[in-house]
């Protein structure tokens, strides 16, 4: 028999065969899908690893300059040898093999250099300065450790010319904390690889460095270490497994430094990049430093995390034993081969569908945050998803079965439509929770009612921050009335965008008329062209003004207002406009004007009076003199005001020419009476001796408590 006839013969059991190798070899891609999943995780997991370490290699290295600076804040004086004897004990070359030098670069103004370079010759003999070219100020290496550091930079070399150290110095300096440079070639170091250095500035002790100018009349010098890259990561590179590939870049994100630098491979350096294949894994990690951030990247083939070999061998042993076993099943209905091929196939294809369909729908069911119930026709539990088993778990335990409503009598109706409705129910700890059910029947596919269902979604939060928000805005609103007549917001242009309507409700002004408008615009406010410039002034410069009284019109009138406001920013610091609040004082100034108006017509009178009138402070100073009192007593008004009436005012009796006691210390003694008039002789100014009649009466505030004292006196003519 033919080969040709052997397919023909057992096409249905070739075909189920071949099927089932299909699925069995998309179900192997789908493990080694998911299988590259898990390799990608455990890469990223390996490289932010790497990435920690190396940042903690970095601080520990960090730490080292930290101490040498805190060593020149105790002693800006600090020398060679005692900056050599503490990197010694620090054992630094030892500890980091990364580390290429320490060095101390100090700050030299062209006119301190003379005296710069004497001072050292006394410390080192041999010391000089090698200077590029003329500056107002140079950034010489004064101290290096190890002296024989294999660079170009030795003690009294100018490192001013080199950009990026230069920058780095400066933005540290400006800045007050450590900062790391760019990346650059080492030149004079073996095979001249990319290194970097970290700075700290040092600055005068007990001197202010609050600011940019205080940090830079303070600043003595910087302490830096030179370290090189890959030697930062040669010791991370031998951890790395040999089929993985790491790399190190400089994103050219810094702290203000070289902002607009391009990001560089620095690790491996002088070679090509490796373009990552098609099939090859990438995880990445940030490494932060001091005023630099480096980008780790691992380069690693799928292969590099070995899938388990016996899992695919069971996957195809079953998969091939399981097509075989359809295979020689299907074979045998040959006989009605077309019947129970297109039925296997729709049927498979229904029931994949429908389990697909199944399974989605149980699982988002399941998963739902919401409660959901479904009912029979007897009104009996016959579903309930995880949320609401786990709600109702302690007052119902077993849902299932259960035949009375859980949230509202409703559950249990017969209802056509879809119902929406709120509802609210404590728990067993007494908790209250809000929800929103939505009631709909089920039908089968005969459109037959069988049940009905409920989704229950808590909306407790949403509730609670409802009723918050409104007592915030009565809050708000109690406060607003009870501080201020109204408030008020501008935007940056200083218009109107809002106010409180009470205050424009109780004065019928229409708001619609102040919204999009700027203060100046709606009136000249009965104020100068130079009261109203120096308003504007602070408001552009963005500051609060506070008791800005102006006038406002109001219908056929206008009020006095006085109102204060404040500018406000968004989380970037950018100007946003003005709030504020504003008082009515039209009632207080009318008032006040009234009071001076009254003042003024009773000074008017008194003047008038021949009577000498001397009104008096309860202590006995002097508030008030009319025309007459300052004749009698021949005295001048400036030298009086504010005196005790005794230095002008005394008295002796007519008959005996005895002193008397004055009217002030009788009406202080007896309040409630006033004394009586009586005929003395007063002593003025020059000592003459005048009979006149004195009385004094009481002065009392509309609440009747008394403020203070008249002396009202006038001369007796003997004929």
């Amino acid at each position: 028999m033919s080969i040709l006839s052997l397919s023909r013969k057992y096409r249905v059991a070739l075909r189920s065969f071949v099927v089932g190798l299909l699925l069995t070899t998309c179900l192997q891609a789908w493990l080694n899908f998911q299988h590259q999943g898990h390799a990608q995780t455990q890469l990223d997991h390996l490289a932010r690893d790497y990435a920690e370490r190396v940042e903690f290699k970095l601080d520990a290295e960090i730490n080292i300059l930290r101490g040498i600076q805190n060593a020149f804040i105790a002693n800006p004086n600090l020398n060679k040898k005692t900056f050599s004897t503490i990197l010694k004990q620090q054992n630094i070359q030892g500890r980091f093999p990364d580390f290429v030098s320490v060095h101390f670069i100090r700050e030299v103004k062209t006119a301190d250099l003379e005296s710069y370079i004497a001072q050292r010759k006394l410390d080192d003999p041999g010391f000089s300065v090698s200077l590029n070219s003329p500056r107002p100020v140079y950034q010489i290496v004064d101290y290096v450790f190890p002296e024989n550091a294999p660079l170009y930079e030795p003690a009294g070399a100018d490192i001013s010319s080199q950009t990026s150290n230069l920058i780095a110095i400066e933005y540290a300096r400006d800045q007050g904390r450590g900062v790391a440079s760019p990346a650059y070639p080492l030149n004079g170091y073996k095979n001249t690889p990319l290194g970097f250095v970290i700075h700290f500035p040092i600055y005068i002790p007990n001197k202010p460095i609050t600011n940019q100018k205080e940090r830079r009349a303070a600043f003595v010098g910087s302490v830096g270490a030179i370290f090189t890259i890959e030697k930062t990561v040669t010791w991370l590179a031998k951890d790395v497994e040999k089929n993985i590939r790491l790399q190190l870049q400089d994103t050219g994100a810094t702290s203000g430094l070289n902002e607009q630098k391009k990001s560089q491979i620095i690790y491996p350096y002088k070679n090509k990049t490796q373009l990552a294949p098609n099939n090859e894994l990438t995880a990445n990690a940030l490494i932060q430093f001091p005023g630099r951030q480096w980008r780790l990247s691992l380069y690693a083939p799928v292969s590099a995390f070995p899938q388990p070999s016996l899992l695919n061998y069971m996957l195809w042993v079953l998969g091939i034993s399981l097509s075989a076993f359809i295979a020689m099943l299907l074979q045998r209905q040959r006989n009605s081969r077309e019947s129970a091929l297109d039925l296997a196939e729709q049927i498979t294809q229904d029931l994949r569908k429908n389990e697909q369909h199944y399974q989605q729908m149980a699982q988002l069911t399941e998963e739902s945050h919401d409660l959901i119930i479904s009912r029979d026709l007897q009104g009996k539990i016959i579903y309930a998803n995880r949320a609401a088993r786990l709600y109702f778990a302690d007052s119902t335990p077993i849902l299932l079965g259960k035949n009375k409503p859980l949230l509202l009598s409703a559950e249990l109706a017969i209802n056509e439509t879809p119902i929406l409705q709120e509802c609210q129910h404590s728990n067993a700890e007494g908790e209250l929770h809000f929800f929103e059910l939505t009631l709909f029947p089920l039908y089968n596919q005969e459109e037959k009612y069988v049940g009905s269902a409920m989704f229950a979604h808590d909306i407790t939060q949403h509730k609670e921050l409802f009723i918050e928000l409104q007592k915030s805005r009565e809050r708000f609103a109690s406060l607003v009335e009870m501080s201020a007549d109204w408030y008020w917001e501008q935007d940056k242009d200083c218009r109107f965008t809002q106010v409180s309507p009470g205050f424009f409700k109780r004065h019928a002004i229409n708001r619609k008329s102040v919204i999009g408008h700027q203060r100046w615009d709606l009136s000249d406010g009965r104020l100068s062209s130079e009261e109203w410039r120096v308003h504007k002034a602070q408001l552009d410069a963005h500051k609060s003004f506070h008791d800005f009284i102006y006038t406002m019109q109001a219908g056929s009138g206008s009020l006095i207002v006085r109102t204060s406001g404040q500018p406000y920013f968004n989380e970037q610091g950018e100007f946003l406009g003005y709030r504020g609040i504003g008082h009515d004082i039209t009632a207080s100034r009318n008032n006040e004007q009234a009071v001076q108006l009254e003042q003024q017509r009773i000074a008017s009178i008194l003047n008038t009076m021949a009577d000498g009138v001397i009104t008096l402070a309860l202590n006995g100073d002097i508030e008030f003199m009319n025309p007459a009192a300052i004749h009698l007593l021949n005295c001048r008004t400036a030298t009086t005001i504010g005196k005790h009436i005794d230095h002008i005012y005394r008295v002796i009796s007519a008959e005996e020419h005895t002193p008397l006691a004055s009217l002030l210390s009788i009406a202080l003694s007896a309040v409630e009476t006033t004394p009586e008039p009586r005929e003395v002789l007063l002593l003025n100014a020059r000592s003459h001796s005048m009979l006149i009649y004195e009385s004094l009466i009481h002065l009392k505030n509309s609440k009747g408590t008394l403020t203070g004292l008249a002396l009202i006196f006038h001369a007796i003519h003997h004929k």
